[in-house]
């Protein structure tokens, strides 16, 4: 809406009110006065025909009274007139049929009259104080209406015409005062469309001519501004090409794999880093590309397999080309602000990829070759675990050798009691049947007879050296288990020498029987030809030991869940195979390793057992020992029964294992099937 016709309709407005005032006050002033004459013209009509028919109507003049009332009719805006006794009969009536048929009810002002458009009064007829009827007519308010018309629109034409003139008038001055105004917005609208330094013509000295001055001044100003403000683009340009030169050329000297996309997801920038790391031409980054078919392409010539971000549901173990691209892409469109995650590509190597967003909603992303960090924590862990190991069993080692001591003396010393109690019993007894016989040819064959009851020496003679053979066994038993705990607990030396895999074997078995021989029973299949193994005994005892109590403790959780009726089963063999090892095989009857767990079991720390009994480390170590320290293999699969069966292979000699180890036996080849 233009300056020119806010002021004529301001101007209007305002007149528009004065005059809608001023005509409404009128017109009420003319409705009340008129009402008010009507209502006292009706009264005194009223009043004079009461006196005009007083002595008719006390004399019962009808004639008369017919007259009068037809007098009454004929005066203006009378249109009926009644004249009643006293006693309400109807003496004499003028007017039209429709009217007089009606009931008179007098009205009190002429919103009631209203109705029927007739103002309905009554006067009563009384001579010296004394009433003798009452008159009754009906005036008509046509009058009052018409002439409230009349003074309606004669004050709204006047009041059309008012206002039709303030707007001519408003029009021409609203014109007059925005000239100037009208003059600055063209010249602002120049200024606005780039023309700095444009000026407007300056008339006369009221405020307008003063803006108008101003503006000059100000467009002036803008021309100088802009000059400047152009310099300083230029400079600024200059320097901004300068730095983004640089900066690329920086992006581009880094050993990282740099990649800018904007909020489309299309290329900005890829470095040779990012080209070199993934195996892509230039041609699969070119500016303006979609990323996510670089992502495709990238997926389909290097598979990256998940390394520590877990599988999504349902795709694990998944590496196809096109779920690895379908993983990336959803990180890709992650709300998330900063994403992070390792990838194992399939050459081998390692990378740390991070996506960061930018402030327009684009991302920059980096990936790190950290392979070489993995290898060296990796080695760090392996030490640490072995240090730990080491200390752990030269503490025991210690332990048990002083128990061993302390078990190992009073063992010595009742073995000898017994087997002096063992030759006693035999001489008493040799005597006894000597002496036994030379009495019975005497009288004294009945006492002895008794005597012979009496003690039961059959009984005796029958139990006492299985007793005393017995507690014999039992020490041994005792030597042999000391024995085995004192091999198992010193493998300090790391030395390798001929290690007989049996009597390893067997020394396991001793150590581990009361973790097993309360939940399953234990069966041996142990070759006796088995060409002795290169390695440390101690080492190979205590891989042993942890895969017998692992599936001691796998039955033992087996028996809780499938209740009595369950038999627990642990089945060791030893055996050759056709390349220059041995192989040991311990299987269990137990839950077996779920498919879904089964390439984290070698995890340091790992482990499905309760808080507190189990560390994660047992198989760690077990794999450190077999295919690092002695260049075997470990190989776990589902038992053909029900359970899980572990295998392991040891080279029989140190030039059979070089050999072995070169062809495929690295550590990064430990099978899980």
């Amino acid at each position: 809406m233009s300056f020119r016709l806010k002021i004529v309709l301001g101007i209007a407005s305002i007149e528009i009110l004065m005059l809608a005032v001023l005509v409404l006050s009128g017109l009420h002033y003319i409705r009340v006065s008129n009402e008010e004459r009507i209502i006292q013209q009706a009264h005194i009509s009223a009043d004079l025909l009461a006196t005009m028919t007083a002595d008719a109507a006390v004399s019962l003049d009808l004639a008369t009274l017919d007259e009068l009332a037809r007098q009454a009719v004929r005066n203006p805006g009378i249109v009926y007139a009644r004249i009643r006794s006293v006693g309400g009969h109807v003496l004499s009536e003028s007017g039209p049929e429709e009217v007089l048929t009606r009931d008179f009810s007098e009205d009190g002002s002429t919103e009631s009259a209203r109705k029927d458009g007739l103002l309905d009064v009554s006067a009563k007829i009384q001579i010296a104080g004394h009433t003798f009827g009452q008159v009754e007519i009906g005036v008509s308010t046509e009058e009052l209406a018409a002439t409230l018309k009349q003074a309606r629109d004669w004050m709204f034409g006047i009041a059309a015409t008012e206002i039709a003139l303030v707007a001519v008038f408003g029009f021409l001055l609203g014109q007059i005062l925005t000239r100037q105004l009208v003059r600055l917005q063209s010249a602002a609208n120049r200024v606005a469309s780039g023309d700095f330094g444009f000026q407007t013509p300056v008339s006369g000295r009221d405020e307008l001519a003063q803006t108008a001055s101003s503006f000059n001044q100000m467009s002036t100003a803008l021309s100088s501004y802009k000059q400047k403000f152009e310099e300083a683009l230029a400079l600024a340009e200059d320097k901004r090409a300068k730095a983004e030169s640089r900066l690329y050329a920086a992006i581009e000297a880094l050993p990282l794999g740099i990649a800018i996309i904007d909020a489309d997801r299309r290329i900005l920038h890829v470095n040779n880093g990012y080209r070199t790391l993934h195996q892509l031409s230039e041609p699969d980054t070119k500016v303006g590309k979609a990323f996510e078919e670089t992502i495709v392409e990238q997926s389909e010539r290097m598979h990256q397999l998940p390394y520590e971000r877990a599988p999504e549901p349902g795709k694990a173990g998944a590496t196809s080309a096109d779920a690895i691209a379908q993983s990336r892409i959803g990180l890709l469109n992650s709300p998330a602000t900063y994403e992070s995650w390792e990838a194992k590509l399939k050459n081998g190597r390692i990378i740390l990829s991070t996506q960061q967003k930018t402030p327009d909603n684009g991302y920059i992303m980096v990936d790190t070759d950290i392979s070489e960090l993995h290898e060296n924590a990796e080695r760090t862990r392996r030490l640490e675990a072995d240090l730990q190991q080491k200390q752990k069993l030269e503490s025991l080692g210690t332990l048990a050798g002083g128990v061993a001591h302390e078990i190992n003396t009073p063992t010595q010393f009742v073995g000898d009691n017994l087997r002096f109690i063992q030759e006693a019993i035999a001489d008493v007894l040799e005597y006894a049947k000597s002496l036994t016989a030379e009495l019975v040819d005497t009288d004294k064959k009945g006492k002895v007879a008794e005597y012979a009851d009496t003690y039961d020496i059959a009984f005796l003679e029958d139990e006492l050296p299985a007793a005393v053979e017995q507690a014999l066994e039992g020490t041994t038993r005792i030597r042999e288990i000391v024995s085995a705990v004192k091999i198992y607990t010193h493998p300090n030396d790391a030395s390798q020498t001929a290690v007989d895999i049996n009597a390893t074997i067997r020394n396991a078995i001793a150590v581990t029987s009361n973790q097993w021989k309360f939940v399953a029973s234990l069966e041996e299949h142990l070759r006796d030809d088995l060409t002795p193994v290169q390695g440390n005994s101690g080492q190979l005892g205590q891989v042993a030991v942890n895969l017998i109590i692992n599936a001691a403790d796998a039955i033992a959780e087996k028996s809780v869940r499938d209740g009595p009726g369950f038999s627990g089963k642990i089945d060791v063999r030893t055996y050759h195979d056709d390349s220059a090892g041995i192989w040991v095989e311990i299987a269990d009857n137990g839950p077996g390793i779920p498919p879904e767990i089964k390439d984290k079991i070698f995890d340091p720390f790992f482990t499905t057992k309760q808080v507190g009994k189990g560390t994660g480390q047992g198989l760690a170590i077990c794999q450190s020992i077999v295919c690092d320290t002695h260049k075997g293999q470990l190989i776990v699969e589902d038992n053909d029964c029900e359970g899980t069966r572990i295998r392991m292979w040891l080279p029989t000699g140190e030039a059979e294992a070089e050999d072995r180890n070169t062809e495929h036996l690295a550590r990064d080849q430990v099978v899980v099937e």
